[in-house]
């Protein structure tokens, strides 16, 4: 749509009275002739230079846009290691991802030049030095670099530091260095100064020292440091693992409260909960125990919602709930369900008898076992009942159940010959009939038959009973002792235990289970075993954004916030239930319709866990890639973006993305991004702010017309999809305006117009401009005009980079144009 003659009379006298008279020079040489002449035609240029950069150059506004440009370019050159590089891509794709990283680096270098607060750099800077390959830089650059990792990281670390980024970092620098005393004095350097700040990272540094220390055989030096790893950050397996294989006596107390940490890490992991439950049996804390196998069950349906629970469960389930003070009727309610579902288990129902003894209901008791007696017989001898799931009957079940639980002399030894003979090489088997030939007095031909075969529990309580037949009572002891010990809690212990009473004594634990439930309870209070919550209760994540509705040049960063509503600290790790990874797809509907995989993609190790009912806020730069070009290309389109974050994300059977924990849905917010309209008097307006704005005014105006000229080019010779106002003369008024602001006086306007060009097609008029800041006496202006005309040079412009790589009085400047392609000057 033409705009009205008067805005055209306007905008073309207006723009000439505005003109200096380097908007009207005529230039006919080639752009990069032009750019060379520049550099060479003001000799009194490199003394100005050098007296404006004496005075120290200042510009947090700058150094933002420094960052940015740093960011998108760390982001677009997949920054990655050394090894799958080469393995992965062309040699010329490496250069140029390299060259990417090396112009991201001085950007933010020259951030920290402009803004001495603006840590904000430091992980990005961090992570490009780091992945920077360091066999194309020259040794005495490859020093710097590493000089400028370690101060970088010195100044990162603090309460909120990102452990991915120190790992990182601690990494790249043990590996530059040759020797075990080289690591070993950066480490413990790095320890005396880090550890202050951040425990957890001084808990990883304190992990390395005492690895290297076991390396050489020094363990008392390698258990201070992993002790100290292990008190610094309980979380650190690393330093427990080896801490359990240099020293295993000295650990053994702490191991159990080590399971319980792991078990918190991820409430989902069936296999820490088991490890956990089993030890706390083996110490005979069987409250503890059996609350950890109820938990186990409870996360055993959540994984596997169709299958049944299995005996690995239920049965030290219900031996640990026999075994505490007060819950043995657990023990009938778990017979009761396991009957229910169609299942007989005969060590279940004797379980259960016993219980109901302990609890004082022996006519309960007696009709269990004549139940299960009766039941297992049927079973037996129908040879097991394949319509019932795990419902077979072996003989060596009969004969535990006729040695241990209804005592019959002759029974037991019957079923025990029969398992013996079909199972001659079982231990388990002779055992059985060693113990039953005791029973029926016969202890003449027991004693060769447990001397045959590996020892066991059964074994050492029937030798215990020969020992007592022969007046042996101390050896009986002894033996008694060691079958309890092999499994404290089971019914043959139970026995044990019994005959040990008859004697005047007690079974004493070698570990005091008291001691062991104090440092529990100090750790984790009196509830230790926690309820089993299902993750979507246990965490709640939120996409927000600080509003619904933004306009053209609007800056809008997202925030994660992952709040936790469970007892437990939830601990965000390769091994935790929520590993770190965070990934934001954008959708954009409207006026331009457009899905965006993969716009943020992020992952975050925090230092310290997060308390039950805190919330952790992770903030996401959202304004970028192809979101960000979207934006700035069509600025009189209206649409709405719908952005949708995912937790570890994850590929479905039917290949749709969502979260690897399938309960957690994706969180999701939708914005509204509505278009300029672009009128006469707005752009009147704008345009008046270039000679009567302040200097913020006079950049969004700049970044405006350059979206305005964006958005000229992508319609041209297109139909365009929305409504799109344009007339014959806007470009070049659009142009003329942009050429006025490269042309101010003040050098933050002339950067900032700059930055907002690189992604703009550059005609000669527009590369005529930006090449005049070449000569700039604020090495800022011309770091970005070489930065800018890179993007679009010709062959003459190499020439341009070589002269500006060894003449240029700045070394950003000169590394810029190094890193942009231009030859290194021999000198350097």
């Amino acid at each position: 749509m033409v705009f009205s003659a008067l805005i055209v009379f306007w905008a073309s006298t207006e723009l000439s009275r505005m003109s200096s008279s380097a908007w009207a020079q005529l230039i006919t040489a080639e752009t990069g002739e032009f750019a060379e002449e520049e550099l060479k035609s003001n000799p009194g240029a490199a003394s100005s230079k050098l007296a404006v950069e004496q005075e120290k150059l200042s510009s947090p506004s700058v150094g933002q846009k420094f960052y940015e440009i740093a960011y998108e370019l760390a982001n677009s050159a997949s920054v990655m290691d050394d090894a799958y590089l080469v393995q992965e891509k062309a040699q010329r794709e490496i250069y140029n991802s390299q060259s990417e990283i090396e112009q991201a680096i001085i950007f933010l270098t020259a951030t920290t030049n402009l803004d001495s607060k603006a840590n904000y750099v430091l992980p990005i800077l961090i992570r490009c030095l780091v992945n920077r390959q360091s066999h194309l830089d020259q040794d005495e650059k490859q020093d710097a670099r590493a000089e400028l990792v370690h101060q970088s990281l010195m100044d990162y670390v603090d309460k909120s530091t990102d452990l991915e980024v120190t790992r990182a970092t601690v990494s790249y620098l043990l590996r530059r260095l040759n020797s075990r005393e080289e690591r070993e004095a950066l480490l413990e350097e790095l320890l005396k100064n880090l550890d202050r700040k951040n425990s957890a990272v001084g808990s990883e540094l304190a992990t390395l020292l005492g690895l290297l220390m076991a390396e050489k055989a020094d363990t008392g030096a390698a258990q201070y440091y992993l002790m100290k790893a292990y008190n610094g950050n309980k979380y650190n397996k690393l330093a427990f693992a080896k801490l359990v294989e240099l020293v295993p006596d000295q650990i053994e107390p702490a191991y159990l409260e080590h399971l319980r940490l792991v078990l918190g890490e991820n409430a989902l992991d069936m296999e820490a909960a088991l490890a956990f439950a089993q030890y706390a049996e083996r110490l005979q804390l069987y409250q503890t125990a059996a609350d950890t196998y109820e938990y186990c069950t409870e996360l055993f349906g959540y994984l596997y919602p169709y299958e049944v629970l299995p005996a690995s469960l239920y049965l030290p389930w219900a031996i640990s709930s026999y075994n505490t003070q007060r819950n043995q009727q657990q023990c009938l309610e778990i017979a009761k369900a396991i009957r229910q579902s169609g299942r007989f288990d005969l060590l279940l129902e004797a379980i259960a008898a016993k219980a109901a003894a302990k609890i004082g209901e022996p006519e309960l008791a007696s009709r269990i076992l004549q139940i299960a007696e009766d039941k297992a017989q049927q079973l037996r001898e129908a040879g097991g009942d394949k319509g019932e799931v795990e419902s077979e009957i072996e003989d060596a079940q009969l004969a535990w159940f006729y040695c241990f639980v209804l005592p019959a002399a002759d029974k037991a030894l019957d079923w025990a010959n029969k398992a013996y003979s079909s199972e001659p090489n079982s231990a388990t088997a002779a055992a059985l009939l060693a113990y039953s030939l005791v029973m029926n007095g016969q202890t003449e031909w027991a004693k060769p038959l447990i001397d045959s075969y590996e020892r066991n529990q059964i074994a050492d309580l029937t030798l215990a009973k020969i020992q007592q037949h022969q007046g042996q009572q101390d050896s009986m002891i002894e033996s008694l002792t060691s079958a309890i010990a092999r499994d404290p809690g089971s019914l043959v212990a139970e026995h044990a235990k019994e005959i040990l009473a008859e004697h005047g004594q007690e079974y004493i634990p070698p570990i005091d289970p008291d001691i062991i439930l104090a440092v529990l309870r100090n750790s984790f209070g009196e509830v230790i075993v926690p309820a089993f919550i299902r993750p979507e209760k246990m965490i709640s994540v939120q996409l927000s954004l600080r509003g619904s509705k933004f306009s053209y040049g609007s800056e809008f960063d997202g925030t994660i916030a992952i709040t936790n509503n469970s007892t437990e600290a939830v601990v965000i790790s390769d091994e935790g239930l929520f590993k770190g990874n965070i990934r934001v797809d954008a959708a954009i509907s409207g006026d331009i319709d457009k899905k965006i995989p993969n716009l943020v993609s992020v992952k975050i190790r925090p230092a310290s866990p997060v308390k039950p009912g805190t919330t952790l806020f992770i903030p996401l730069h959202l304004l970028t890639a192809e979101l960000k070009a979207t934006l700035l290309t069509y600025p009189q389109a209206s649409f709405d973006i719908e952005f949708t974050a995912y937790l570890d994300p994850v590929i479905t059977d039917e290949g749709k993305l969502t979260n690897r924990l399938a309960g957690i849905k994706p969180a999701k917010m939708v914005v509204k991004h509505p278009g300029i309209e672009l009128t006469s008097k707005y752009l009147q307006n704008q345009l008046n702010l270039l000679t009567k704005g302040r200097q913020g005014q006079k950049i969004k105006a700049a970044q405006l017309f350059v979206s305005l000229l964006a958005e000229q080019h992508a319609m041209a010779n297109r139909e365009p999809p929305y409504r799109f106002r344009s007339a014959r003369w806007l470009p070049g008024m659009l142009k003329s305006a942009l050429v006025h602001n490269l042309t101010d006086d003040d050098w933050v306007v002339k950067v900032q117009t700059m930055a907002a060009m690189l992604s703009l097609p550059l005609d000669y008029e527009l590369t005529k401009a930006v090449a005049g800041n070449l000569n700039d006496t604020h090495w800022p202006v011309r770091m970005m005009a070489v930065s800018v005309l890179a993007t679009s040079r010709d062959r003459n412009f190499d020439k341009v980079l070589d002269y500006t790589a060894e003449h240029d009085s700045n070394k950003l400047v000169r590394d810029m144009a190094i890193a942009l392609g231009a030859i290194v000057p021999e000198a350097r």
